[in-house]
């Protein structure tokens, strides 16, 4: 049953606050707040006034409290989104936005947050026609990258480049940046094709090389081709998971020719359990990751998301001679800041076998649990996984992976896949793709 601004209002006032503000996002979240009138969307700014003091206090009751009693003021509208979008709220700053495009259409600046807020809901085509309705991408540079990106992400390569026309004569460095950045994923993308690989919307792991500069080395059987695509929404990790990435990752590299040093192991328990696991597998030493970029070897981490070391995080940002990243989770909804070189899924949520959390269903009593944390010491653990028989499921053959990377191989060194580079920062990790997959909202 749907909410209403009169069931929120007493469901907040029973003293849940958090659950009016699910609610709330339900019915004037994006896509919804743009049918609302001026007084619909005043009472729903005014709703949204009244749940930010219970949840957040003081902080950003100033700019919402301007936007409800104003709702036609495309700055008091901006200020409001902007500070939602900074809290992360993107589905009702996206309609705040929205309402003050409609209002003050043109402006850069809406535009530009506007489209910001929907590229975090993962909603790339109306990003892209947000952009192109206003007019300003043929003279804005930072609009004409944000739409050559997002027809990308809608899987056009002809747009992106005209858009990187406009941008050739860019010299302030973000800017260039971002040329470069899009440049390099139409070079991958037009190299792919030269080699004869398609690029539809069932071409998950081409569209990773190409976005992110990085190898996937499994998709997913389950919902597959519709509505997973081969990404997972909640993963229950294991050991026969595990086992098959490592497994496929010692394949991958022995085609393309690298033989790690070492085995250097992210510092957190997860991913400590994997590299003893890789250690076994590769039959390489294992030794813990430090800072030293000389120290060669293949990195392993379990999830950089459940890495908290930030001298481990910011290390690896950049690439360094003999020294890849291999991570065995990837968030694709919100992914981190930069994209391992070789992953082997791409899940929404995840639960770890044995560091506590992962979900089992108990037949006697027919209830599900989440599990203890395995006290075993690592090593047994990571033995435990190398032990595992190795079931591949894959729903695509790790050939296509291998042929993705002697694709790719012959690109400039700074457009090439992570693994074989040596220097330069490693690639922004791009949530979504022009591929479709069901998702936890």
């Amino acid at each position: 049953m749907t909410a209403s601004f009169a069931s929120i209002r007493e469901q907040v006032a029973a003293g849940d606050a958090s659950g009016g503000w699910l609610a709330l996002t339900q019915v004037f979240g994006y896509p919804h707040g743009g049918s609302l009138d001026a007084e619909g969307f005043a009472e729903a700014m005014a709703l949204a006034l009244t749940i930010t003091r219970e949840l957040a206090g003081p902080d950003g009751v100033a700019d919402l409290a301007r936007a409800a009693t104003a709702p036609d003021d495309p700055r008091a509208l901006y200020d409001a989104g902007w500070w939602l979008a900074e809290q992360r709220q993107f589905a009702i700053a996206a309609s705040v936005l929205e309402r003050a495009n409609q209002i003050a259409p043109g402006q850069p600046g809406i535009v530009g947050e506007l489209a910001n807020a929907l590229e975090h809901l993962l909603y790339y085509g109306p990003a892209a026609l947000v952009v192109e309705a206003s007019g300003r991408a043929d003279d804005d540079p930072l609009l004409a990258y944000l739409s050559g990106f997002y027809w990308l992400m809608c899987g056009d390569l002809e747009r992106p480049r005209a858009r990187l026309q406009r941008l050739a004569g860019a010299t302030e460095a973000n800017l260039v940046f971002m040329r470069e950045a899009l440049a390099a994923m139409l070079a991958r993308a037009d190299a792919l094709a030269a080699a004869g690989v398609g690029l539809d919307e069932g071409a998950l792991t081409a569209w990773h090389a190409v976005l992110n500069g990085s190898l996937l080395l499994h998709e997913s059987p389950h919902g597959y081709p519709e509505p997973m695509h081969g990404r997972y929404a909640f993963l229950n990790d294991s050991p026969a998971l595990q086992r098959l990435g490592l497994d496929r990752l010692q394949r991958l590299l022995a085609a393309v020719g690298h033989r790690p040093e070492r085995i250097l192991s992210a510092p957190d328990r997860a991913s400590r359990i994997l590299a003893h696991a890789a250690a076994r597998v590769l039959d390489l030493p294992l030794a813990p990751w430090t800072d030293d970029a000389r120290r060669r070897g293949l990195v392993v981490a379990w999830s950089l998301d459940a890495v908290e070391e930030p001298a481990f995080l910011g290390g690896m940002r950049m690439h360094a001679p003999g020294r890849p990243l291999f991570v065995h989770v990837t968030d694709w909804i919100e992914p981190f800041a930069y994209a391992p070189d070789v992953a082997t899924v791409l899940a929404q949520v995840v639960r770890h076998p044995f560091t506590g959390g992962a979900l089992t269903y108990d037949p006697a009593t027919r209830k599900i649990a989440e599990a203890e944390a395995d006290s075993r010491d690592e090593a047994e653990l990571g033995g435990l996984i190398a032990a595992t028989a190795v079931a591949d499921d894959s729903a695509t053959p790790l050939e296509r992976v291998i042929d993705l990377d002697r694709a790719l191989a012959g690109l400039p060194a700074e457009q090439r896949l992570g693994l074989r580079r040596e220097a330069g920062s490693r690639l922004i990790h791009r949530a979504g793709s022009p591929v479709p997959s069901n998702r936890f909202t």
